[in-house]
């Protein structure tokens, strides 16, 4: 512990949200796929291809619920999950990681790669939040008379900006607290973005 144990106990966290992470289950797959496992080229394209089957499967599975109009204790759950697991993915591979601590020797494409990803990681923020905003807790804010899923998605952008948005509000101290929970996801976020665009050290 020659860090301390602050740094050792946060560190454990990490590595263990770090293997419950789905994502890790589909590189997994992709590796196994991989017919060449010792040419780093084809490694990194089946990874790759692995995390994109990923986040269009979790985007399909929002937009699946959401429009079948499914809430429940199940489903809820599983979107916090994803919520969750959204930002430490990003926060683990942007800036714990210990190649994370050096992108200066990053090939261009990964540089756009991790923007692009990053990118859609706080779009799928905004929408995951959006649906649990207009389906699983649409009790906890007022909604206009003719609210439709654009007003939610409408909120959610605005909510992450810290901006207004008269059509909807939060109604009860749980829907400002899932509200500012976003706001502080979408912080963090930012805090990647800014930390990264400091020039690294080589």
């Amino acid at each position: 512990m020659r860090n301390g144990f602050i740094y050792w106990f946060i560190d454990l966290i990490i590595n263990i949200m770090d293997k419950i992470n789905l994502v890790e289950c589909f590189k997994s797959a992709g590796l196994k796929l991989n017919p060449n496992k010792n040419n780093r080229n084809s490694i990194n394209t089946y990874s790759r291809t692995a995390t994109d089957t990923y986040i269009f499967c979790k985007w399909l599975f929002v937009i699946i619920l959401w429009h079948s109009n499914v809430s429940n204790t199940f489903t809820i759950i599983i979107i916090w999950y994803l919520i969750i697991m959204n930002l430490f993915t990003y926060f683990f591979y942007h800036l714990w990681k210990d190649e994370s601590l050096n992108s200066s020797v990053f090939e261009n494409d990964r540089l756009r790669r991790r923007f692009i990803m990053l990118l859609l990681a706080i779009a799928y923020s905004n929408f995951t939040f959006a649906y649990l905003y207009r389906v699983s807790y649409t009790n906890d804010f007022t909604w206009p008379d003719s609210a439709s899923s654009l007003n939610a998605i409408w909120y959610s952008i605005s909510n992450s900006l810290a901006a207004n948005y008269d059509e909807v509000k939060p109604l009860t101290s749980f829907g400002n607290s899932i509200a500012m929970i976003q706001l502080i996801i979408t912080f963090i976020f930012v805090t990647i973005i800014l930390s990264k665009s400091v020039p690294q050290k080589n």
